[in-house]
């Protein structure tokens, strides 16, 4: 008996990085949990960051499909599992706008075509995307598009036994889709255990007048803000693809992070962040909607799902009084941050419901 977690090969990022904490987690409550690759898998595809959570591992090819056998596998990556009939089957839905937009391809044609028609009367954002950043703007056309096809209902969901969900967001959207709450467990996962060290030792007085920039998902207006706030000679780092151990290190130093775009699920930057310290100045997209999802109060919650204008101006001036003022406004984070150092505590209480289920199964 085995419960197979499916995750994609030789990749770190926040979706395996909760697919490993899963598998670790129902380890530890005696559940035979084994980390079924998918994917390029060539020599050890276990990256090095995931070796502390202890995982077995073998490829979704090695997987028997037997009554006694579960398989957890993200939404993305449904398709890894269709053949499989006698075994149970889970979802989990780490980002619900990254299922849609795999499940039903949005034309680049209409993409181009929108943010042309949206962005025409701004020089800046056209030439900015059309020349150097197109594949970072099309998020803005990727919400739009998302969003339409769940309001229309034109999603549809796989057949599976149990849906795990990571955010209040996909658990909103199941139920849209005729889950009922039977067959949806909320799991919390938490930020690494590195953040969560970290996050007892930062200094208010080791911190600099910068800003944090999570430019992954961003719509336009973000690329815009962002190049104003430097040109006010505002100090504003952008978060793209700088491993752990740069995240910890310009998170611990700067007193702001901004994050405005699309939030498939309950991300993990934002709350990196704000155990970190910074004040985090966000959008209510998604994973951003719902306050259970992100604690930020609102007065740091811009009312900006996807097609939106802002005053930039009045932004800079708000950016400038939250630096300068910085030890008033952090103390308003004050309990979102003691939700995230107790999130472990949370996750591990939300997998052992999972364990039940799977015991009242026989599997695993």
């Amino acid at each position: 008996m085995a419960v197979y977690v499916v995750a994609p090969a030789g990749v770190y990022t926040g979706g395996p990085t909760a697919l490993f904490q899963l598998c670790n987690a129902l380890r530890r409550y005696g559940v035979n949990a084994i980390v079924a690759f998918y994917g390029k898998v060539e020599g050890d595809p276990l990256h090095p960051n995931y070796r502390k959570y202890g995982c077995p591992w073998v490829t979704v090819r090695d997987i028997k499909d037997e009554k006694q056998n579960a398989i957890i596998t993200p939404e993305t990556a449904i398709q890894q599992i269709t053949s499989f009939t006698k075994s149970k089957k889970i979802i989990y839905w780490l980002a619900v706008d990254n299922y849609v937009l795999s499940s039903y391809k949005p034309s680049k044609l209409n993409c181009i075509s929108y943010l042309v028609k949206r962005y025409t009367l701004d020089p800046y954002i056209l030439y900015s995307f059309l020349t150097r950043k197109m594949a970072f703007y099309r998020h803005s056309y990727n919400a739009v598009y998302a969003k339409s096809l769940i309001d229309r209902k034109i999603v549809s969901i796989p057949n599976a036994d149990l849906h795990l969900a990571q955010s209040r967001y996909a658990i909103e959207f199941l139920r849209s889709m005729g889950i009922c709450d039977e067959n949806i467990i909320m799991v919390h996962e938490p930020i690494e255990e590195e953040f969560l060290t970290n996050a007892m030792k930062v200094k208010y007085y080791g911190k600099v007048n910068a800003i944090a920039w999570n430019s992954r998902k961003a719509y336009p207006v973000a690329f815009k803000l962002v190049n104003i706030l430097r040109k006010h000679g505002f100090t504003v780092f952008e978060l793209a693809n700088v491993g752990k151990e740069r995240m910890i290190k310009i998170l611990s130093r700067t007193k702001i992070f901004l994050d405005i775009g699309i939030h498939p699920g309950r991300d993990r930057p934002l709350r990196e962040a704000v155990a970190l310290d910074n004040i985090a100045v966000v959008n209510n997209h998604g994973g951003y909607y719902y306050f259970d999802d992100c604690m930020v109060p609102g007065e740091f919650k811009w009312d900006c799902y996807f097609d939106c204008r802002i005053d930039y101006r009045k932004y800079v001036e708000k950016i400038e009084n939250y630096l300068e003022n910085f030890e008033y406004y952090i103390k308003k984070f004050y309990h979102f941050k003691q939700y995230i150092l107790q999130e472990p505590y949370i996750f591990l209480n939300d997998v052992r419901r999972l364990a039940e289920v799977l015991e009242e199964w026989g599997v695993g």
